[in-house]
């Protein structure tokens, strides 16, 4: 690769990791994300500050990927463009990729959910631990990034609600029931973390 090119490469990557650094505060799955995907099709581009509509989607189409990943793409390379020139309305960001309905995602059916839910011994650290992530999960739709990343700090047991960071980089709020705050106050009582810090679920020592 000649030295010029290697040149205009890591200066790309220097202004990409000062937009991921100092404009969003994006989850580290998204930071990956965005650095694959913005080089992969701005290393294409000339002048990317001359780039139009119309060419961004040509670029997004000729990638082979699905509808999914192309609205996903346009999303961050508009979000990147709007961050580097802001001093100037971007072509670019007039384009638009229609979104395909996705087809429903799995869930679980009545009978098994309580299978499962009936299937932890309580009784036991791990047991209380699993029940409450769980049920947490039943009741909120989290991902399981999400519950991990969940902090004791940002969940009210009083309340029943909770404050995460979910995909896209964005704060979430969500509420549960009462007798998942039951199972949360439980497993808690098994966990060596000072009150009010640290991540809401972790690994347990019997």
């Amino acid at each position: 690769m000649p030295f010029q090119k290697q040149q205009v490469n890591k200066m790309n990557m220097e202004v990409l990791e000062s937009f991921l650094a100092s404009a969003h505060t994006y989850a580290e799955t998204t930071k990956r994300t965005y650095r694959d995907i913005i080089p992969r099709i701005l290393d294409q581009v000339q002048d990317p500050a001359s780039l139009t509509a119309a060419e961004l989607i040509c670029l997004l189409q000729q990638t082979g990927w699905g509808n999914a990943r192309q609205c996903l793409a346009l999303a961050a390379i508009q979000k990147y463009l709007a961050w580097k020139y802001d001093d100037q309305p971007h072509p670019a960001l007039k384009a638009k990729i229609k979104r395909a309905k996705g087809k429903a995602q799995r869930s679980l059916d009545p009978e098994t959910a309580l299978k499962l839910l009936l299937s932890f011994d309580t009784f036991t650290p791990k047991g209380a631990r699993d029940l409450a992530i769980c049920t947490l999960a039943l009741d909120t739709g989290l991902r399981e990034s999400e519950l991990c990343r969940l902090q004791l700090a940002d969940t009210d047991l009083r309340h029943r609600s909770l404050q995460v960071i979910v995909k896209g980089g964005q704060w979430e709020y969500a509420i549960f029931g009462t007798q998942t705050a039951f199972n949360i106050d439980r497993c808690l009582h098994y966990s060596r973390i000072a009150e009010g810090q640290g991540f809401l679920f972790t690994h347990l020592k019997t």
